[in-house]
């Protein structure tokens, strides 16, 4: 299988996270309860969208709950690191690519998209101001060039977390083929290895799903671009909550089969 795509062993109890879109309380809160829970033998997987809308000191402060609980789960007995994978989310698509927006062939365009989709409260996150990166955008590739290299380093200011970015896989399959994990889409049609970026835009094509996937028993995401809360299929499950957006956060402990055994969500 690819580099890009995290292999997680089978195991009783999968906990799950869906999108957290920055939203610091609502990751506190499961955290807190899921730290009551978890135990060596589980695995973990994050579904995406970690940066988000909240105001900046949330989104930061997000980000740091995340590699937080990460140290706590791996320093138990008998975890591997590779027990716990964080999935890239659309969120963390537009943050990879914003910092290479310079070699866009029409970044101003490209950042105006992103400002639909949410990056606004990413900006604010490292001190930036999204009105003023706008009018940057439409001022040549040289002052574009040296705005990607000023916020880069803000990033990087921030300890974990362009290393937390740089270590995001695609998706996540159990290793008996059980089980798929994705951010919001998946299309039918194609293996793992050929969804190009339908993973982070290809909400509609997960919806559309109604036969099992390979020899998958449930396919799960983090987010929806539509309805918001645990909607349970046949062969799928979606777990956006809402958080950041005025809902919950959604996490659930799978078993095998993509069964949900246990539910958490955010007070």
């Amino acid at each position: 299988m690819s580099t890009v795509l995290a292999p997680i062993k089978p195991a009783e109890r999968i906990w799950v996270v869906g999108a957290i879109n920055g939203d610091r309380d609502a990751l506190r809160s499961v955290h807190q309860k899921l730290a009551q829970r978890i135990k060596p033998g589980d695995r973990l997987v994050y579904l995406g969208n970690y940066w988000g809308e909240g105001t900046a000191e949330n989104v930061v402060a997000a980000i740091n709950e995340l590699l937080l609980f990460r140290r706590f789960f791996i320093a138990m007995d008998g975890v591997d690191i590779t027990d716990i994978a964080f999935l890239r989310g659309a969120a963390e698509e537009m943050l990879s690519k914003l910092q290479q927006i310079q070699f866009a062939p029409n970044p101003g365009e490209v950042f105006d998209w992103m400002l639909t989709r949410g990056i606004a409260g990413t900006v604010r996150a490292y001190g930036f101001d999204p009105a003023n990166v706008q009018r940057t955008m439409h001022q040549g590739a040289h002052a574009i060039s040296q705005w990607t290299s000023t916020f880069g380093d803000a990033v990087r200011r921030h300890s974990g977390h362009n290393a937390l970015l740089s270590d995001l896989k695609h998706a996540a399959y159990s290793t008996d083929g059980r089980l798929i994990f994705v951010h919001t889409g998946l299309d039918g049609s194609r293996p793992l290895t050929g969804q190009t970026d339908t993973f982070w835009w290809g909400g509609s094509m997960f919806e559309a799903i109604t036969e099992r996937y390979y020899d998958c028993a449930r396919i799960v995401r983090g987010a929806s671009q539509g309805q918001v809360g645990l909607q349970e299929r046949e062969f799928t499950l979606s777990l956006d909550g809402g958080a950041g957006r005025g809902g919950q956060l959604i996490a659930v402990a799978l078993d095998g089969q993509g069964t949900i055994v246990e539910q958490i969500t955010s007070d």
